[in-house]
């Protein structure tokens, strides 16, 4: 009889949420057929049968499981139930948890952990029938809390002494927040900016979006020359070992920072590309960041960050480092200043790896390339 353990999905995370059964308790399942998602604190994974036979379940859709753990077993049909296995939301006489339900008919499906998100905020299931999606997750009530503004008081409580409400963390956030302790416990970080002139940039940019129907932006084309620089400046993209040894990789891997109201999420460029696939690919990040369909591999594996500050009142940013990266690096809006129009481009860098010296020198390579050779990026 094979078992269906929960794999190792990220070094963030000591516990998963089994988000839904794909296949039912019972079901006749093949090789290589989807058979639930765990949602981690970043991404929604799929977990596939690796044999054929019957499945049993042995944990409940909505429960908490910590990687390695035996959620189900496949083989051949049993002669009884096994008994299923308790949970930290799952605990012994706990009533079998209800299947998902439409909202109407028509209407999305919601999944157990999304109604219980629900419940907790207060928020009318039907709301959810304006998300532009087929299945709601918990990670689509989030958004659709963050949209509204908040929730209302509920019969199971929330409300704080003082009159104002509380509101439980995301597992997303909770995992921003442990990232940015750790960076800020462990990285002795620095950070330098400098004023692009970024009016060719820009100019480049505006004609590559007419040319390929496709829009491309100063984003696009910082991520090319960030990438450019990886032979020149390797420490820069460099991995700390201990206190005497560092990886240096093969190739740059840029993670780029997305936020569409439902989470930041940093998904990774894994390859030199040119500026047309850049924007290809920048643009299917943001779908996946409005919808939550971001995985593990998207997430996984960058060695150094590009993150992106919109607002056009933003004159200077800091990122954090990543722990595990050398720097971070802050593109702010574009701002008119006389006749040309300009942008901070800034540079935090842990101490360990990289010094001041050598980051004002990658700091002029990109000034140079952005404001005198963009189209050849």
């Amino acid at each position: 009889m094979g078992e269906i353990r929960v794999p190792k999905l990220n070094n963030n995370d000591s516990e998963y949420t089994l988000l839904e059964w794909l296949a039912a308790d019972g079901a006749q399942v093949g090789r290589d057929d989807p058979l639930a998602t765990l949602e981690t604190s970043k991404a929604v994974e799929e977990l596939v049968s690796e044999q054929d036979g019957v499945l049993t379940h042995l944990v409940r859709a909505g429960a908490s499981c910590a990687p390695g753990q035996l959620i189900a077993r496949i083989g051949p049909a049993p002669a009884g139930r096994p008994e299923r296995v308790p949970t930290s939301l799952d605990s012994a006489g706990t009533p079998p948890p209800s299947e998902p339900v439409a909202v109407a008919d028509g209407g999305p499906i919601i999944t157990a952990p999304a109604r219980a998100l629900l419940d907790e905020l207060g928020l009318d299931p039907a709301l959810v029938a304006g998300l532009d999606v087929k299945v709601v997750r918990r990670t689509d009530v989030e958004r659709l809390a963050a949209a509204t503004g908040g929730s209302e008081p509920s019969e199971k409580g929330g409300a704080h002494h003082d009159g104002g409400q509380t509101r439980p963390l995301s597992n997303h956030q909770r995992a921003v927040g442990r990232t940015v302790t750790l960076s800020h416990q462990s990285i002795p970080a620095g950070y330098t900016a400098i004023k692009v002139d970024v009016t060719p940039a820009l100019t480049t940019a505006r004609a590559l979006t007419r040319r390929l129907r496709k829009l491309v932006g100063l984003p696009d084309l910082l991520i090319a020359a960030v990438a450019r620089l990886h032979a020149d400046f390797p420490m820069f993209f460099a991995e700390l070992i201990d206190d005497r040894t560092a990886r240096i990789p093969d190739q740059p891997r840029i993670g780029l920072t997305i936020d569409m109201g439902t989470g930041l999420y940093v998904p990774v460029i894994r390859d030199r590309l040119t500026v047309p696939d850049i924007a290809e690919r920048l643009a299917e990040f943001r779908g996946l960041a409005q919808h939550g369909g971001f995985t593990e591999a998207h997430l996984t594996g960058g060695n150094i960050v590009v993150t992106l500050h919109h607002d056009a009142d933003i004159i200077m940013a800091i990122p954090i480092v990543f722990p595990g990266q050398a720097c971070a690096i802050a593109l702010t809006s574009p701002q008119p200043e006389g006749e040309r129009t300009v942008a901070a481009i800034g540079l935090a860098y842990d101490h360990r790896l990289v010094n001041g010296r050598d980051v004002v020198l990658f700091l002029q390579a990109l000034k140079e390339t952005l404001e005198t050779s963009p189209e050849d990026l």
